[in-house]
């Protein structure tokens, strides 16, 4: 495991000017990437690096994830979360510095360095649909409440293919983002059986960014099927022009440590409620 006397010393050598760093450590690889200090969006160096290590390892990603994750820049609600849902441990605010120390790691970079989303590979077919299709079947859908919403959401995720073996099929999860007046605005579909840090949420605001470069509007109201995870709640919060006056429904109460006193939470936001519709 590296001590933060290494991890500073990685950092020097890796420093790139007007890019946070983040990286991680394992049988002697130094695993890193970039995020541009000039752009923001629903990512960062930290959640470029999971969600590619996740993408080229499959299942080798959580021996390599058991390291400790060091980040030059300082850690986000979205960061922590992500690294306590899919990750184990990091420490931010790396300063990078020069022991002039004898490194006998190599280094293999993780994404482009530019761009603000890495291109995962394992999204699955159900993500796939056009902003315009979602839209058209939604408004054959009978919706007038936030009950409505959350049904419409249910059938939507009912579209994910299920098996016998569970852990090899994606969760039959979705989440539909709309603005105040109701219009669609994203939708995205759980796709985590390969690539861990694709839940239903995280995929839904990658896309609006991919497909807007903006933050979710003021106003708007994010209809998922199951309570947000830490991860996913802290994009949320990250990504969001006025978290405040964002509104996030859910059905499935999700009892597990990592979707309890998320940043949603705590800031009042979500509220469970019940619909007619049962799910899994």
């Amino acid at each position: 495991m590296l001590t933060e006397k290494t991890a500073a010393h990685i950092a020097f050598l890796l420093d790139k000017e007007g890019f946070d760093l983040a990286f991680v450590e394992s049988k002697g690889v130094v695993y890193y990437s970039y995020f541009p200090r000039n752009l923001a969006g629903p990512s960062s160096a930290v959640v470029k690096l999971l969600q590619g290590v996740f993408d080229r390892f499959l299942d080798h990603s959580f021996f390599i994830l058991r390291q400790r994750i060091f980040s030059t820049a300082p850690l986000s609600e979205m960061c922590q979360g992500m690294v306590k849902v899919v990750a184990k441990r990091i420490t931010g605010k790396i300063v990078p510095l020069n022991p002039q120390m004898d490194l006998a790691f190599t280094y293999e970079q993780v994404g482009t360095a530019d761009a603000a989303l890495l291109e995962v590979q394992h999204l699955n077919k159900e993500n796939a649909l056009t902003l315009q299709e979602v839209r058209d079947w939604f408004r054959h859908q009978s919706l007038h409440n936030h009950e409505d919403h959350l049904e419409a959401a249910t059938r939507l995720a009912a579209h994910v293919p299920r098996g016998e073996v569970l852990h090899d099929f994606d969760r039959n999860i979705a989440a539909v983002l709309v603005d105040e007046k109701g219009e669609v605005l994203s939708y995205g579909i759980n796709s985590n059986s390969k690539n861990k840090t694709l839940h239903a949420e995280v995929n839904l605001l990658q896309r609006y960014f991919k497909e807007t470069g903006k933050k979710v509007p003021a106003g708007a109201r994010l209809y998922s099927t199951h309570k947000p995870c830490k991860m996913c709640a802290g994009m949320i919060y990250h990504w969001s022009e006025s978290p405040q006056s964002l509104q996030v429904y859910y059905v499935i109460e999700e009892t597990g440590g990592l979707s309890r006193e998320t940043v949603l939470d705590r800031e009042k936001i979500n509220k469970q409620l019940r619909t007619r519709q049962k799910m899994n």
